[in-house]
C-alpha cells in the first residue's frame, strides 16, 4: 500500500508540473516569413535568333534624261519582299526602371526582284534589279522596365550588302551601286522575359543607306541609285 501510494503521489507532482509549463507563456516567436523572390533583372548578355518580314525600296533615277531618255518618267523603283531570319547578341543594363544596352544582328533576306522594259529605240529589253541578301547592325536600346515587360526604342548604324543594277544591252552599259552599303537604322519593339533566362520580343526596324551616283563616258549616262528597308520580326532570347 505504501509503495502504491508513493507513486500515485509521484504520478500526480509529475502530471501538475507538466500542467503547470504547458500554461507558461511561450518565449518562441512566430515562425518567419518566407523570403520574397529576388527582383526581376533584366542586366547581363544573351544571345538569340529572329524570324520575319523585310522590304525594300530600290530605285534608279536618271540624271540626264536628255542623253538617255528611255526610262519612262526618269525614274524606277522596285518595292521587294521577302523573308528575313538571322541572330542577335547584346548586353543589358539596369538602372532601377530604366535598361540601356547595346546589341548586334546579323541576318539573311530573301528579297530580291527585277524590272524590264523597252528603250526607245527598240533595243533589246534593259533590266533594273535589286537585292538585299544579308545585313548586320550594331545598335543601342533604351527602354522602361515594367517587370518582366520591356518596351524600347533602339537606333544605330546597319552594314549591308545592296545589289541595285541597272542594266541596257541595247546601249551597252552595266550600271550598279557596288553591293556594300553602309547606313543607319533607328526601331521600336517590345520584350517579355518568360523566365529568368527566357525572353521574347517583337519589334520593327526602318534602315535607310545613302544613295549613289553611277555614270559612263564622264558621267554621259548618270544615274543615282536610292536604297532603303524596312522590316518587322519576332525573336528569342536567351539570358545568361
Amino acid at each position: 500500500m505504501k509503495r502504491t501510494l508513493l507513486a500515485s503521489t509521484a504520478l500526480c507532482a509529475v502530471l501538475a508540473q507538466g500542467a503547470f509549463a504547458a500554461d507558461l507563456p511561450t518565449t518562441k516567436g512566430p515562425p518567419p516569413a518566407p523570403l520574397p523572390p529576388p527582383a526581376f533583372s533584366w542586366t547581363g548578355f544573351y544571345i538569340g535568333g529572329n524570324i520575319g518580314g523585310l522590304w525594300s525600296s530600290d530605285g534608279v533615277v536618271d540624271l540626264d534624261p536628255g542623253h538617255y531618255g528611255a526610262m519612262p518618267g526618269n525614274a524606277n523603283t522596285l518595292d521587294l519582299g521577302g523573308i528575313v531570319g538571322g541572330v542577335q547578341a547584346g548586353y543589358n543594363y539596369q538602372i532601377q526602371s530604366f535598361v540601356l544596352g547595346v546589341e548586334g544582328d546579323l541576318d539573311w533576306s530573301s528579297a530580291k526582284g527585277s524590272f524590264r522594259y523597252q528603250d526607245s529605240a527598240g533595243a533589246p529589253y534593259s533590266v533594273h534589279s535589286a537585292s538585299l541578301p544579308f545585313f548586320g547592325d550594331i545598335r543601342a536600346r533604351a527602354g522602361v522596365a515594367f517587370d518582366r515587360f520591356l518596351p524600347y526604342v533602339t537606333g544605330g548604324v546597319v552594314f549591308a550588302d545592296v545589289k541595285n543594277s541597272f542594266v541596257d544591252p541595247g546601249w551597252g552599259f552595266y550600271l550598279n551601286r557596288g553591293g556594300s552599303a553602309t547606313g543607319w537604322a533607328v526601331g521600336a519593339g517590345a520584350e517579355y522575359a518568360i523566365d529568368n533566362h527566357w525572353s521574347v520580343k517583337a519589334e520593327y526596324m526602318f534602315m535607310q543607306f545613302p544613295s549613289v551616283t553611277a555614270g559612263l563616258q564622264s558621267n554621259y549616262y548618270a544615274f543615282e541609285f536610292k536604297d532603303s528597308a524596312q522590316l518587322a520580326r519576332v525573336g528569342l532570347n536567351y539570358r545568361f
